[in-house]
């Protein structure tokens, strides 16, 4: 097992904290809810003038995706509790735009598309690779081969180096999704 070489003396100048959880809702569908958190050791001032208070969030940035079996978002819901601008606000409506889509391989580079520059909340987007991952691991037991074989991102062997197709435990575990199988 690897370790971390000790870090040089330093001091702490800001902390984000992302936290994902997911729930099975009574009609089998699944929440996953994420939140970003950043908050600073000393006051910070911002361009505003406005001041917030070490260790108080300048961020708490809350967004719910609601997944059916097949990873398809239906229904997205933004939450800016604690935000540096007023304006903030205004964009949370945007990410009703995630309805209709599925969750599957090219999904990180759509949502960056659709919520780039103006048209998004940096913080709120970024969770969105996140909840994406949660959902695989949510949902990665009830994918069968035939998801996995049309390509549509449905597992994630070949994903990492761990389920790779020629590794181990794919050959020994997932032998079916194992590289140069025989049908």
């Amino acid at each position: 097992m690897s370790q971390a070489t000790p870090a040089a003396p330093r001091r702490p100048l800001h902390l984000r904290r992302i936290q994902c959880e997911a729930f099975e809702r009574d009609d089998r569908l699944i929440d996953i809810d994420a939140v970003l958190i950043d908050t600073r050791p000393i006051r910070t001032g911002l361009v505003t003038g406005r001041e917030i208070e070490a260790g108080q969030p300048i961020h708490r940035m809350r967004l719910r995706l609601t997944i059916d079996r097949e990873r398809r978002i239906v229904d997205a819901q933004a939450f800016s509790e604690a935000r540096p601008y007023r304006e903030c606000e205004a964009v949370e409506g945007a990410y009703a735009r995630l309805i209709g889509l599925r969750i599957e391989a090219g999904f990180t580079q759509t949502v960056k598309r659709l919520f780039r520059g103006e048209a998004g909340c940096t913080h709120l987007t970024e969770l969105l690779p996140t909840m994406a991952t949660t959902a695989f691991q949510v949902l990665w037991a009830d994918v069968d081969a035939t998801d996995a074989d049309s390509g549509s991102g449905g597992t994630p062997v070949g994903g990492c180096h761990g389920l790779r197709t020629d590794g181990e435990v794919v050959r020994l575990y997932l032998p079916q999704f194992a590289k140069g199988r025989t049908p």
